[in-house]
């Protein structure tokens, strides 16, 4: 066999898996074919098959296939989330480098306008995802992101516990501030007595005669309105 590549757009793929989960299984992860493979396989090498050479102009010898490990060993991500979260990008147009995907006993086609079919080969892919690139030169090239670091990660106790303590220290940080720049230095001293003269200053005075009470009540308003765009946020995340 000679030497081969293969396509970058699958490295750069490869690339993501790795830096979206780090520690994910590898034993059933390839790009070359063995010698099981048929001839008509993306995992051989383009040059090498009378039946691929002619798929692209090049005379580059190019393996267009990457298997993944289905096991990524990270909690709240498993393979069928990544798979879907392609396709979807696949479907809306947005990603044009695909031909195929096979996964878990089911295969998805560009040619049949990424709709699922049942797979019926050798290999039921039930431990590895299998994705096959684009003979287009422009395609195959591409090292632009698959924005894998898009697909939503369902939280874990301890992802819940550390925003909680987030949370909860933003508050106590703005309601510290709030006390200690709006009223204390009204009043010199940031306690509940030194609230309580400002206010009773006010009201002698019939009047708001500075601006501590509505800086202090604008400030309070964006604590409310950060908290409660933290607990959208957090409500839109996979639980």
């Amino acid at each position: 066999m000679s030497e081969w590549i293969v396509v970058p757009c699958l490295l750069r793929l490869r690339d993501e898996f790795d830096r979206l989960a780090p520690h994910r299984r590898k034993g059933a992860e390839g790009t070359i074919g063995d010698a099981d493979h048929e001839p008509t396989s993306d995992h051989t090498p383009d040059e090498d098959s009378a039946f691929l050479r002619h798929k692209d102009p090049d005379d580059v010898n190019e393996v267009h296939a990457l298997d993944i490990d289905q096991d990524l060993r990270l909690p709240g991500l498993s393979m069928e989330a990544v798979v879907q979260f392609l396709l979807g990008r696949c479907r809306s147009g947005a990603e044009q480098r695909l031909r195929y995907v096979i996964f878990n006993r089911r295969i998805w086609e560009a040619s049949n306008d990424w709709r699922r079919s049942d797979y019926h080969g050798d290999n039921p892919h039930t431990d590895h995802a299998h994705f096959s690139a684009s003979y287009k030169t422009g395609h195959e090239a591409s090292t632009a992101s698959w924005h894998l670091e898009d697909i939503p990660v369902a939280l874990t106790d301890d992802d819940k516990k550390w925003l909680s303590a987030e949370i909860a220290k933003q508050v106590r940080g703005c309601v510290n501030d709030i006390w200690e720049h709006n009223i204390g230095r009204a009043t010199g001293g940031a306690d509940l007595s030194a609230m309580g003269a400002l206010v009773t200053a006010n009201v002698r005075a019939g009047a708001l005669t500075n601006r501590q009470i509505p800086d202090l009540a604008e400030s309070v308003g964006r604590v409310s309105t950060s908290v409660a765009q933290l607990k959208t946020a957090l409500a839109a995340v996979p639980q």
